[in-house]
């Protein structure tokens, strides 16, 4: 049986997504001046060329990081107030927000 062949858009996002999740890992692990464009590329197994392709340099590659953990917490909060009317009646809601946060990702929510 054959595997299908990726195509270049998958192998893109999938190159992406890695350098992502990479350097979430090592941001969090390690700062953001503790951590060198060098180690996201080794442990992502790309190279240099692939990293600036996607991102100009390590400051908008932890900028897409943060992004896409803002977009972890939005969806939380949207998920934990979609029932309530009313900004107020939101408020009590919130706080099952760090809960769905810390159940869905643990031991990295944000």
């Amino acid at each position: 049986m054959q595997e299908k062949k990726q195509s270049k858009a998958e192998k893109h996002a999938a190159t992406r997504a890695a350098l992502l999740g990479i350097a979430h890992a090592l941001f969090a692990a390690k700062g953001y001046a503790g951590t060198g464009t060098e180690d996201v590329v080794g442990q992502a197994g790309v190279t240099r060329g692939a990293l600036y392709y996607h991102f100009a340099d390590k400051g908008a590659l932890f900028e897409a990081v943060v992004e896409q953990e803002a977009q972890v917490v939005l969806a939380a909060i949207d998920r934990a107030t979609a029932d309530t009317k009313t900004p107020l009646d939101a408020l009590p809601d919130l706080s099952d927000v760090q809960v769905i946060l810390y159940t869905e990702y643990p031991g990295q929510a944000p």
